[in-house]
């Protein structure tokens, strides 16, 4: 079955400097009908003022992977890593027997916009990495499209981070999402964000 998440539906929190939109249930909003698709249980959108940011906190099972759309974003955790994350990377921590970590605005005039995404994970030696997608998990792997596409076997959800797109016969403006679990083609402009099962 296809779901559309249309851009102001999303669940919507906030604390100092932070503003977030959630696609599926997270902290006090609970929606028993959006805990997640499959392995991925969060897709939420942060805006930080410049100097924001999530101070250290633990996690752990959980593979969390941060595309920047705007800005930058300054990580550092107690396995010793510390990095500046910049549109067109993206960050990869698979938090595995478990990690701490902080991230913030690493601007101190400019927002920074992101979208994170969390899969379920493992209890693994917790590791990270920094690159360009496509990224493959576990369970999963994560693309980003800029243009015209289409993938065969299942589709997870697919999340414009930016520009207008047509998504299995569905026009999507930035924010939106879709769940599709079959043949996924896509036209349009921007980033499409798309997550395919292992």
């Amino acid at each position: 079955m296809t779901v559309v998440l249309r851009a102001a539906e999303r669940f919507e929190s906030a604390q100092p400097g932070i503003v977030s939109w959630h696609c599926f249930s997270a902290g006090a909003h609970y929606d028993p009908d959006r805990i997640g698709v499959g392995p991925l249980i969060g897709v939420d959108e942060h805006l930080l003022a410049p100097g924001a940011g999530f101070a250290s906190h633990a996690h752990r099972g959980v593979d969390i992977v941060s595309w920047v759309l705007d800005g930058a974003l300054r990580h550092e955790d107690d396995l010793g890593q510390a990095l500046i994350v910049r549109p067109g990377q993206v960050l990869v921590q698979c938090t595995g027997s478990g990690v701490r970590h902080g991230e913030t605005n690493a601007s101190a005039s400019r927002p920074l916009r992101i979208i994170q995404m969390t899969l379920l994970g493992d209890g693994s030696t917790p590791k990270y990495r920094c690159g360009v997608p496509p990224v493959e998990l576990v369970r999963g792997t994560f693309a980003v499209w800029t243009s015209r596409g289409c993938v065969d076997g299942d589709v997870l959800l697919a999340f414009v981070a930016s520009g207008v797109w047509t998504v299995a016969g569905r026009v999507l403006q930035a924010g939106d999402s879709i769940c599709a679990p079959r043949r996924l083609a896509a036209t349009g402009e921007g980033e499409l964000l798309v997550w395919q099962l292992a």
